[in-house]
């Protein structure tokens, strides 16, 4: 496994990852911010404990070097949506490789949604949408106009991360199910409770709404996000059966790799930037299913060639 990184906002050498040596891989779940240029009140709230500012220098900078990354929106006030998608797509540009931008958009408004969805597929490099859900009630998720959102982003051709919390998966499901055409990238696993333990009651109701939805075409999964779910101690020997469980769940194909940093390096336990990606690669199986995990399943679901 890989030594440990340096946290963004810190200094210090490099080590180089078994992943970064060994297995070309694409960071499907990555955020960019400034919190000079765009305004994120979560980000004000959470004080000192994440960066002011987390940019491609700083993610490049870790035990590992990604190939190409898949920024994902990182909940500025809605009405900068557009604009961090144009800027972020102008920082992947610039780092090179065939990255994408998944940019918030007004999914179940209706009427402001088509035109967001215009100025969206006019950046360059934008390859779906995702609309925070997972402090939203199960009414919002389970409504006519999400579903009917999700539709119009499958007509438009643009993905839908999903990012919900455990509770939240039987309300996905059937969101999932009144928009079959939408492909739906179900973020971090859905927050599995992974403090609470493996076998706990909880655990199991989310292990059987993983299978649920895996069970229906065009859902995938991103093996991310777990480091803030877990308890105190290290991380990867809580993540790991959650791990284990969405890959039986899914299958190599339908999962992919993804940090979810800055976000989820803050935890004093959480694995580095490599060692996570050499957790995710030792999970997966053969050459061939961490081909897959790590790099051809954003590539396909992301378009990102």
């Amino acid at each position: 496994m890989a030594g440990s990184c340096t946290r963004p906002g810190t200094t210090g050498r490099r080590q180089e990852s078994t992943v970064a040596q060994e297995n070309p891989f694409v960071d499907a779940h990555v955020h960019f911010w400034d919190r000079s240029r765009l305004t994120y009140p979560w980000l004000e709230e959470a004080g000192d404990a994440l960066p002011a500012r987390f940019l491609p220098e700083d993610l490049d900078a870790l035990d590992a070097v990604a190939e190409a990354v898949v920024f994902v929106q990182a909940d500025c006030v809605p009405e900068q949506g557009v604009a961090e998608a144009a800027w972020a797509a102008e920082l992947v540009r610039a780092r090179g490789g065939r990255g994408g931008v998944v940019a918030f958009a007004p999914v179940e408004d209706a009427a402001a949604l088509p035109g967001a969805v215009d100025a969206l597929r006019a950046i360059d490099g934008v390859v779906g949408v995702r609309r925070l859900l997972q402090d939203e009630p199960e009414d919002l998720i389970r409504s006519d106009a999400l579903a009917a959102g999700l539709r119009g982003l499958a007509a438009a051709g643009l993905t839908f991360d999903a990012c919900v919390r455990h509770h939240q998966l039987d309300a996905l499901l059937a969101l999932r199910r009144a928009a079959p055409d939408a492909a739906i990238v179900l973020d971090h696993l859905g927050k599995p409770p992974v403090r609470e333990g493996w076998g706990a009651p909880a655990a199991k109701r989310w292990h059987a709404a993983i299978r649920a939805l895996a069970a229906e075409p065009g859902t995938t999964v991103k093996l991310s996000g777990l480091a803030p779910e877990a308890g105190p101690g290290p991380v990867a020997a809580q993540v790991r059966p959650f791990l284990e469980a969405a890959l039986e769940a899914f299958g190599a194909d339908r999962c992919m790799a993804g940090s979810d940093f800055p976000v989820s390096a803050a935890p004093a336990d959480a694995p580095s930037y490599g060692a996570w990606f050499d957790l995710v690669a030792e999970l997966a199986g053969s050459p061939a299913e961490q081909d897959a995990v790590l790099a051809g399943t954003a590539r396909r679901v992301y378009g990102l060639g």
